[in-house]
């Protein structure tokens, strides 16, 4: 996305000279001119000479796509090292990398409560298995069928018994 600063005014009330604009090629000396970045938000049609172009910010090429295969059970802890432009607001640093085939799902976050998106593997590097810290915790067994009308056991003393009776609908 070209940007340029207006240089001259061309008798316009539209542009503002020193100000910079986005720039939207239309044709060989033509730009659609806009406040923002996005041609369809533009302010007209002007010539190529009202504008000095900045420079274009350099971004590095993607890197080469290479098999990267891991067992989706595990976690993994990788470094973000690339991104593509519209991506900006995300860091190139390490996160938390799910596998899915050539893709991953990458979280800022061990618990994996924050997820980021979902990367080419390929746009990772240094890649580690993580152990993940789980507290065993005994489950109690509730393998009961409950049928309509069943009797069950709610309170229980040593010399009283409450019966109540449920339905299925009622859980």
């Amino acid at each position: 996305m070209l940007q340029g600063i207006c240089i001259d005014t061309g008798y316009t009330a539209v542009l503002q000279k020193g100000t910079s604009y986005y720039l939207f090629p239309n044709g060989d000396n033509h730009y659609y001119v806009s406040k923002f970045p996005n041609e369809g938000a533009h302010m007209g049609c002007f010539q190529e000479r009202y504008f000095q172009v900045l420079e274009e910010e350099q971004w590095p090429d993607e890197p080469e796509i290479r098999l990267v295969s891991f067992d989706p059970e595990k976690l993994y802890k990788a470094r973000l090292i690339w991104r593509k432009r519209g991506y900006k607001s995300v860091e190139l640093k390490n996160y938390y990398i799910k596998s899915k085939v050539t893709h991953g799902y990458f979280y800022s976050d061990m618990a994996l409560k924050e997820c980021r998106g979902c990367f080419p593997l390929h746009w990772f590097t240094d890649f580690q298995e993580t152990i993940l810290d789980i507290i065993d915790q005994e489950i109690p067994d509730f393998d009961i069928d409950f049928e309509e009308n069943d009797l069950i056991l709610v309170e229980s003393e040593p010399e009283i018994v409450n019966y109540v009776q449920m339905s299925i609908f009622d859980f």
